[in-house]
């Protein structure tokens, strides 16, 4: 009787000891592929630049701070929604050529391409502010920034990037954006900006 009830216990044992064991390797399992998952879905391994934050940036004759909002758990896209400080004169001058005293926030996605670099699209508009009671703001042209964001450091970034302009009228039916097959009517390439995050101090 004891050898038989001996025999029980050491079979439950050894069963207890093989699913805690078949337990460990399957989480173990689980967090090698939540490892291997999140590589393969980031494409850039375990060290690249993470988006988000506040910065404050300048070039082109601009001076402007902007946030960056992450939009997945793995640091690859984001939207940003840059505010202008402060336009020079050649920047004032051109907003001029287009009947515009000023420039809205801009507002935008990027990706990242590699592990210290993103590729982003802004669009702003060109605005006559109003004079007198009853005067309604004025767009006169949209304006779309493109280019790349390159990180320096974790604190700091190199812009390059283009302006395409495009008179409010391109935007026939009203939806913020230039129509289908619309060609911007100035283009302006190779401006370069320089961004810092903005520490807590």
């Amino acid at each position: 009787m004891n050898k038989k009830f001996d025999q029980v216990t050491n079979t439950i044992a050894q069963s207890l000891t093989r699913r805690v064991t078949l337990k460990k390797f399957g989480l173990g399992l689980l967090s090698v592929a939540l490892v291997c998952g999140a590589l393969s879905v980031t494409g850039f391994g375990p060290k690249h630049y993470q988006p988000g934050g506040a910065w404050v940036g300048g070039g082109g004759g601009l001076l402007w701070s902007s946030l960056q909002v992450p939009m997945d758990p793995f640091g690859q896209t984001w939207a940003a929604r840059p505010i202008v400080k402060h336009f020079d004169a050649q920047y004032a001058g051109l907003l001029a050529a287009f009947g515009a005293d000023n420039l809205s926030d801009a507002v935008g996605e990027a990706r990242m391409i590699s592990a210290d670099t993103a590729r982003w699209t802004l669009m702003a508009y060109a605005q006559l502010t109003p004079n007198q009671p009853g005067d309604l703001l004025q767009t006169t042209a949209i304006i779309i920034y493109s280019g790349t964001w390159k990180y320096t450091s974790d604190d700091t970034a190199v812009l390059n990037y283009t302006i395409n302009v495009y008179p409010a009228s391109a935007d026939a039916d009203g939806d913020g954006y230039p129509d289908p097959d619309t060609q911007p009517v100035l283009t302006i390439p190779g401006i370069v900006n320089t961004a810092r995050r903005v520490p807590i101090l």
